[in-house]
């Protein structure tokens, strides 16, 4: 029987995979940004990394994919996507056994890379009325810096609790190092710099800029309260009410 669950594996969703006979190897299945073109495989191989983890400590770990329903042509989330391409293409299999409830969850309001980690956290707690002990994040490799030392540090979440599963799309690694891509891929690069400016500015995301690209990501009004509408325990997770939702209090103890 495994222990208790302690260990959050969290896989960020960038893209939804609407269904198809490729199961997700063409592209024309998914719902991108015109600058991920070229990308779709390695969300594929995302998605393989967060299971081969789970794989790797099925005693206590949960996976999660992250993501809500981003766009205006479909209510399907990022996260439960994701969690269609892993069926669709036998990643269980990576699992021996029976797969439980509790070891594959979709948290499906996520909207940026910031509520990818403080909505599997609160999801988490919802769920086994426990905080992880340790984190795995499984993204592109450029984006370690935003999603671990400025997201984890500005929620509170110890970073030498946390480990990284970076996987770039081709040609990022080489453009990071200043070799040469396609247009739209230096286009992305420098909007990875500008974001992190932003983060780096505004660490909660709660400026106009910030807020305002999540408020387009939301076409379907999801709530971006920190527990959504559970109002539950809170697990010693101090809140405070800005804007019409629940979101941190920067200057609390935090509880894990």
């Amino acid at each position: 029987m495994p222990g208790p669950r302690t260990h959050l594996i969290v896989v960020c969703g960038h893209g939804i995979w609407l269904g198809g006979p490729s199961r997700g190897r063409n592209e024309a299945e998914w719902l991108i940004a015109d600058f991920q073109h070229g990308e779709t495989d390695t969300f594929i191989e995302h998605i393989k990394a967060g299971v081969k983890r789970l794989a790797d400590d099925r005693e206590g770990a949960v996976l999660m994919f992250s993501g809500g329903p981003t766009r205006k042509e479909t209510q399907l989330s990022e996260a439960q996507s994701y969690a269609n391409i892993a069926a669709e293409n036998g990643h269980w299999g990576l699992l021996p056994g029976n797969v439980s409830d509790d070891e594959i969850i979709v948290e499906e309001r996520a909207l940026d890379s910031y509520y990818n980690i403080l909505f599997t956290l609160t999801l988490f707690f919802t769920r086994f009325q426990a905080w992880p002990t340790h984190m795995t994040i499984v993204s592109h490799g450029f984006k370690k810096q935003r999603l671990v030392d400025g997201h984890c540090t500005a929620i509170g979440f110890p970073l030498e609790r946390v480990s990284f599963i970076g996987i770039d799309p081709p040609g990022m690694a080489a453009l990071a190092v200043g070799g040469t891509a396609g247009s739209d891929k230096a286009d992305a690069m420098r909007g990875v710099g500008m974001a992190m400016g932003e983060w780096v500015s505004d660490p909660h995301g709660r400026g106009a800029g910030l807020a305002g690209k999540r408020a387009k990501r939301n076409p379907w009004e999801v709530s971006q309260s920190v527990f959504g509408e559970d109002g539950g325990d809170r697990g010693g997770l101090v809140l405070k009410a800005e804007g019409g939702f629940e979101v941190l209090d920067e200057d609390a103890v935090r509880p894990w």
